[in-house]
């Protein structure tokens, strides 16, 4: 693994880190116990506010392969009113750890993603339906994940993080406009659901500025290599517009509030007819 140089820290780039972090996007698992290799595998994740533990929105994941490869991803988010918060289309075909994607939010018009036209990559971001679109390109430098597509990358490397090594790579933040240096390591075990887990923890690949930047924690099933908790900064949008920490659990079961908030099945198509 190549090791990252070290760098200069300027205002700026110290400014721009902090910020990322307040609009990281929500890492989602991509397997379930059952994953299907050719066709559909569909699950839930359980959103709660990480202080206080106030249940927020589900995410509902429908995840197609072919020949065990992900090829694409849609992620539905529903809120406590059983409305769509969010829609997220990603396609994996171009790269399997830099989704093409796009991300929006009905009620404000917010939108970003990442576009791959004529083998040139360009991020982009909206803030509301009469912003502007911003937009800036990037090249791939591997080892490099964006949104969802750290998953796929995290598993490439499992062994390495659970063996106790540090993996660093780059991070393409579309909400942000910029390509981030981060680090991944193995924190503890730890078990969910009664079964034995891994904690990572994920953060800015910088001198001195991990030490008060929040990280990003991550659960993993050891056997299986599936998320199975985050913790961290989510890409919802409280009421005042701006994104706020979050715990989202793939518990094997709805819970009772998710149910009573009208959240949909874990089954696929259970999101089809929502508006």
């Amino acid at each position: 693994m190549r090791r990252p140089q070290c760098l200069k820290i300027s205002p700026a780039i110290l400014v721009g880190a902090l910020a990322w972090l307040l609009t990281a996007p929500a890492f989602a698992q991509p397997d379930t116990p059952q994953v299907n290799d050719n066709g559909l595998t569909c699950f839930n994740g359980y959103g709660y506010t990480l202080k206080g533990g106030d249940y927020r929105y589900t995410e509902h994941h429908e995840v197609k392969r072919v020949h065990g490869h992900i090829t694409t991803w849609n992620v539905t988010y529903i809120g406590t009113h059983g409305q769509v918060l969010a829609r997220k289309h990603m396609d994996f075909s171009a790269n399997p750890t830099v989704p093409v994607y796009r991300m929006t939010m009905p009620n404000s018009g917010y939108e970003e993603g990442i576009r791959h036209d004529d083998g040139r990559w360009t991020m982009f971001k909206r803030e509301s339906a009469n912003a502007r679109v911003q937009t800036k390109s990037f090249t791939i430098d591997d080892p490099m994940a964006a949104d969802s597509g750290f998953n796929p990358l995290v598993q490439q490397h499992f062994d390495e993080l659970n063996g106790g090594q540090t993996i660093a790579f780059k991070f393409v933040a579309a909400g942000r406009q910029s390509v981030i240096d981060l680090k991944a390591y193995k924190t503890g075990d730890t078990t969910f659901e009664g079964k034995p887990a891994v904690n990572f923890k994920a953060e800015l690949d910088m001198f001195l500025i991990s030490h008060f930047v929040p990280s990003l924690k991550l659960t993993y099933d050891p056997k299986t290599e599936r998320l199975l908790e985050y913790r961290g900064i989510g890409n919802m949008h409280n009421d005042q517009g701006k994104v706020y920490p979050v715990r989202v659990s793939y518990y094997s079961h709805m819970p009772a509030v998710a149910k009573a908030h009208d959240a949909p099945a874990a089954a696929c198509g259970s999101v089809a007819d929502r508006s």
